[in-house]
């Protein structure tokens, strides 16, 4: 019986590593029903999304210029689309990754255009990355910060910029 009871243990030990977030530890991506169950944001009067939980394991930056990015950057949060990408606009997205801090995020504070002689001019993203966990608590929790953006269409070159 104790054999039993150690084999079941054991059992349950091994698959508590496949749980919905275990994807973001290195374990392949999870199918779509696997994420956790969330309300599609709605695009009616947004600029910008900001969320602590995305399939984003590594920094990731997206421009999503028509429909196609547009789907590509959702899948990579993990929600459906929140409508069709506006006409005249074009959205940008910063994905951090893997964190291992319950209070990591993102925002992008500015969007600008850099002029260069003799160069196309280019589009500059500068985001802010912030962790407001205490220092004292470990929480162990995974999480993986985005913030997406949505401003005017552009064809110039794009560049993501941290900036404390």
């Amino acid at each position: 019986m104790a054999a039993l009871g150690l084999a079941l243990g054991m059992s349950a030990a091994l698959t508590g590593c496949s749980g919905s977030l275990a994807w973001l530890g290195g374990e392949p991506p999870p199918d779509d029903n696997a994420l956790p169950p969330a309300v599609s944001p709605s695009l009616v009067g947004r600029g910008e999304w900001h969320g602590g939980l995305s399939r984003a394991q590594s920094t990731t930056y997206l421009v999503a210029r028509n429909a196609a990015e547009w789907q590509s950057l959702w899948d990579l949060v993990g929600m459906r689309v929140p409508g069709a990408l506006p006409e005249r606009l074009m959205a940008l997205g910063v994905f951090l990754g893997s964190r291992n801090s319950s209070g990591a995020g993102v925002e992008v504070v500015n969007t600008r255009v850099e002029h260069r002689d003799g160069m196309r001019d280019r589009l500059v993203v500068e985001y802010h990355e912030f962790d407001q966990s205490s220092r004292n608590t470990a929480t162990g929790s995974l999480t993986s910060p985005y913030a997406i953006v949505l401003v005017d269409w552009s064809d110039a070159p794009v560049r993501f910029a941290r900036v404390p």
